[in-house]
């Protein structure tokens, strides 16, 4: 890519993710989520629903590419099978092309929420992409996620003239644009979370309250507001100079748990039997860990027996090897998609003396 003169080193790497490891990926599927409003639209029916686990296999052997993309796994501890690229746009720099492949979902959700910005904001300068996935998952460094095609790292929409990987402040964050790709991620997109610096979240908080967001829904989707137990909008560190997104995938998600041991069979999904041991060190955790040996924490966790994310000094651990694809089983049950948390229907005041 040719950058501006002005780019402030959008280096994709710039990530920090060290919190993402304490994310529970356990959630997204469950029954128990509290209840939002109604969905904008149903989630598209999966193309293998009324296919016989034969007639997968069938197709699997015959063409993967054929049910398009597909999410296997959880995020830290999945694989992307015919993944497609982040194309080239004139609203956006994909940085590092190699490691930008995605879904057919997440690539959408997140060309519509661009569009939707331009829409508001003709001309609106460009957002720079960082990693997605690589072109067929698993572990992509400094990352713990980024490992089935449904997670994003982008700039934020940046004044005077800013791009890139730059730290968000008060003094140089474009809050009207960057609250409305925001707002487009939440209402046009089946998005399971948003990561933003603290500070950064209330500065878009109170933009959006000045500007005539419904309270009660900011209170969902703000985690600074503390008034949700589960907000879209999450801090975790190293999110100071760009977004994180998370999205669901009702299509490659659900394909990827009905053909998950089919895809293990086909070869397209490995499972790690190779080992280094370590022992533990003061101040070492399992973050620390999947990032040196180029894992994940829920590989360490299942090579161990391990339930928590605690460890301990002096015990030795079996640390699956890198280059080695590990995915978590699939759930059971059928992928459930949360309806999208929109804001209330504003109702038009009626004339006064009507």
């Amino acid at each position: 890519i040719s950058d501006p003169p002005e780019l402030d080193s959008p280096d994709p790497t710039d990530d920090s993710d060290e919190d993402e490891d304490e994310i529970d990926d356990g959630f997204e599927a469950s029954s128990s989520s509290p209840a939002a409003p109604p969905a904008a639209e149903a989630p598209p029916p999966s193309p293998i629903a009324g296919l016989s686990d034969r007639e997968i296999e069938a197709r699997l052997r015959r063409d993967p590419a054929s049910f398009g993309p597909i999410s296997v796994g959880s995020t830290n501890a999945g694989a992307l099978v015919a993944g497609v690229p982040m194309p080239k746009g004139d609203r956006w720099v994909v940085i590092d092309p190699g490691h930008a492949w995605g879904t057919r979902e997440t690539v959408d959700y997140l060309e519509r929420s661009i569009h939707k910005v331009h829409e508001q904001f003709p001309g609106a300068p460009k957002l720079y992409i960082g990693h997605i996935s690589a072109k067929k998952g698993g572990h992509l460094s400094p990352h713990v996620s980024h490992q089935s095609g449904r997670d994003v790292d982008i700039s934020y929409y940046l004044l005077n003239g800013r791009a890139g990987f730059v730290r968000a402040t008060a003094e140089n964050l474009d809050m009207p644009k960057t609250w409305a790709f925001v707002r487009a991620l939440i209402t046009e997109t089946d998005v399971e979370m948003i990561l933003i610096d603290t500070s950064i979240q209330r500065l878009l908080s109170e933009h959006a309250s000045k500007i005539g967001e419904d309270p009660g829904w900011l209170d969902s989707i703000f985690q600074t507001r503390n008034k949700h137990p589960r907000p879209l909008v999450r801090h975790a560190k190293g999110h100071a100079n760009h977004i994180h997104i998370r999205f669901y995938n009702p299509v490659a998600q659900e394909i990827g748990r009905r053909a998950h041991s089919l895809l293990a069979k086909a070869g397209h999904v490995k499972t790690t039997t190779s080992y280094v041991l370590h022992k533990a060190k003061s101040g070492d955790t399992l973050g620390s860990l999947a990032r040196r040996y180029g894992t994940s924490v829920v590989a360490i966790q299942q090579a161990n027996g391990l339930k928590t994310n605690a460890i301990k000094a002096k015990r030795v651990y079996k640390i699956p090897k890198q280059g080695h694809v590990i995915v978590r089983p699939p759930m059971p049950s059928p992928v459930i998609i949360p309806p999208r948390r929109l804001p209330p229907v504003k109702v038009a005041e009626a004339p006064k003396g009507s």
